[in-house]
């Protein structure tokens, strides 16, 4: 198989060599989590063999994954961009990074850390996602997340996201069966701003602020209240600012966020629940925020 994800470092081309090609050694099978590659056709795959850390301007083809025992460590500046490459036919792109051992990418206000599509004319769906599975302790800070299928999946791992930025996306942040605590980021020009099937997940969602998306927030099946949300800006999307799924006959307390107004049937009229299908359950909202809470510092990215 050839495994050569191609990246380009704005430092030295020998440092992007050492980076991924000698640093990396081959595994398979292609990953199989939620959304990834039936495995029918051949994406180019390749396996950090220790930790590492990245900086500079990167480029991957195909997938790359981050085992259990492994850490990578991504500073601040470093831009990651992923090539269009979609093998399968599904019309999402198949590059992408796996983590199920440990990410730590942490940038500054100044220097976020930036995944983004390599295409000249980007578009969401350009790359895969950023997918943590069964990981525990990763951090993202201050970083962008743009034109992928999801700007960043959570699954069965523990993590904390703050003051980030995910657009363009069809999901921007997604997760289940999550722990750890996803605040002061900002959600905008994605299909579904936050996506997310509970399924016991223990997250807390605060303090972000879910605009311009086509829906805020979508909660879709599996979920009995046992995720937080509280004290985010929940406003300004262009068909719900939250949404049950077809299958969510649970209500799902949603109390302490700000919704754009005061007006209690404006904002149940941008509420797509009980109120709408007789067999959902309903999205509780109070107390409802009479004023928007203030931004925290170096709000997003």
């Amino acid at each position: 198989m050839n495994l050569r994800p191609i990246f380009a470092s704005a430092v030295s081309l020998a440092v992007t060599v050492a980076l991924l090609v000698a640093g990396c050694a081959p595994l398979a099978p292609v990953p199989t989590g939620p959304g990834a590659s039936s495995g029918r056709a051949k994406v180019p795959v390749r396996g950090l063999a220790s930790d590492e850390t990245w900086q500079g301007d990167l480029r991957i083809r195909g997938s790359v994954i981050v085992p259990k025992g492994v850490t990578l460590t991504i500073l601040p500046g470093t831009v990651v961009r992923f090539e269009k490459i979609d093998v399968d036919g599904d019309g999402t792109g198949d590059s992408e990074l796996y983590v199920e051992g440990k990410i730590v990418a942490e940038g500054t206000s100044a220097r976020p850390i930036r995944f983004t599509s390599a295409e000249s004319s980007p578009a969401p769906r350009d790359w895969k996602y950023l997918y943590l599975d069964l990981s525990e302790k990763s951090s993202l800070a201050h970083c962008i997340s743009e034109y992928a299928f999801s700007g960043v999946q959570v699954h069965f791992s523990s993590a904390t996201i703050r003051r980030c930025t995910f657009r363009h996306c069809v999901d921007g942040l997604r997760f289940s069966t999550a722990d750890g605590r996803f605040e002061g980021n900002r959600m905008t020009g994605n299909v579904h701003g936050v996506r997310y099937e509970e399924r016991n997940s223990r997250a807390t969602l605060a303090g972000n602020e879910i605009t311009g998306n086509r829906v805020g927030v979508f909660c879709v099946t599996e979920s009995k209240g046992t995720a937080t949300l509280r004290g985010n800006r929940i406003f300004g999307n262009e068909q719900y600012d939250f949404k049950l799924g077809d299958r969510q006959r649970v209500d799902i307390p949603a109390g302490g966020n700000w919704w754009g107004t005061t007006d209690p049937a404006a904002i149940r009229g941008r509420i797509f629940d009980k109120g709408v299908e007789a067999d959902l359950g309903r999205v509780l909202l109070d107390p409802i925020l009479q004023a928007p809470p203030e931004a925290v510092e170096g709000y997003g990215a």
